[in-house]
């Protein structure tokens, strides 16, 4: 493989021994993380792109189609050291003025940030923003199933894989990509930057053009 391919990946990824994260269905099952609505199905790596840690996407290029294997990612070719920097200390009564019930383990979004709550006591709240998987090393089990050479279907694995929901429609060698869409019974506008990177994503790794539809 190399820069540029998309290809559709099975994985099983483990820490410690244990899965925290498959595409494969029965494994989740096995294990008990299936999650009920979700689909489970090789995802899409473009690889280049960053749509999976550096570690993963170095393995990748080393395979063919069809392909299986088993590797060991270094935490800092995952998803990094732990960082000090990251945990932070909130006043209790700011979760309180939201109505927002602090239990330690549980998660929390603060801004844009998901975070976990690591201690709670004399009127503080301590949250840590590193990633759960940070400072561990991984081990992948990996299976190339195929590589996408059509481009309109290149193009909506881009956009699936950037947006995660929704519909393009592709006509006379154009993508038209709505700039508002629904979602949950929401209509909401999408963030011009997103609409920028899904555009010149697809211009550069197709001979699609893409349009911007109200």
């Amino acid at each position: 493989m190399e820069k540029g391919d998309l290809v559709l990946v099975n994985y099983i990824g483990k820490s410690d021994g244990n899965v925290f994260d498959t595409s494969v269905k029965e494994k989740a099952k096995e294990v008990g993380l299936h999650q009920e609505g979700r689909d489970y199905s090789p995802i899409p790596v473009l690889i280049g792109e960053r749509y999976v840690i550096e570690g993963f996407e170095e393995a990748l290029l080393d395979m063919e189609v069809g392909e299986e294997k088993e590797v060991e990612i270094p935490s800092e070719k995952a998803y990094g050291e732990r960082d000090s920097d990251e945990i932070e200390t909130y006043p209790e009564k700011e979760f309180k003025k939201q109505d927002v019930q602090v239990r330690v383990g549980e998660e929390l979004m603060i801004g844009n940030r998901r975070g976990k709550v690591i201690s709670k006591g004399s009127g503080r709240v301590k949250i840590d923003f590193n990633h759960p998987l940070s400072g561990k090393d991984l081990e992948y089990w990996m299976e190339v199933e195929d590589k996408v050479e059509d481009d309109e279907e290149i193009a909506e694995h881009i956009y699936s894989y950037r947006v995660g929901h929704g519909d393009i429609e592709i006509e006379d060698g154009t993508v038209k990509i709505p700039k508002k869409h629904s979602h949950d019974g929401h209509e909401h506008e999408m963030p011009q930057n997103l609409l920028d990177e899904v555009r010149e994503e697809i211009e550069e790794y197709t001979d699609l053009e893409v349009e911007i539809v109200e």
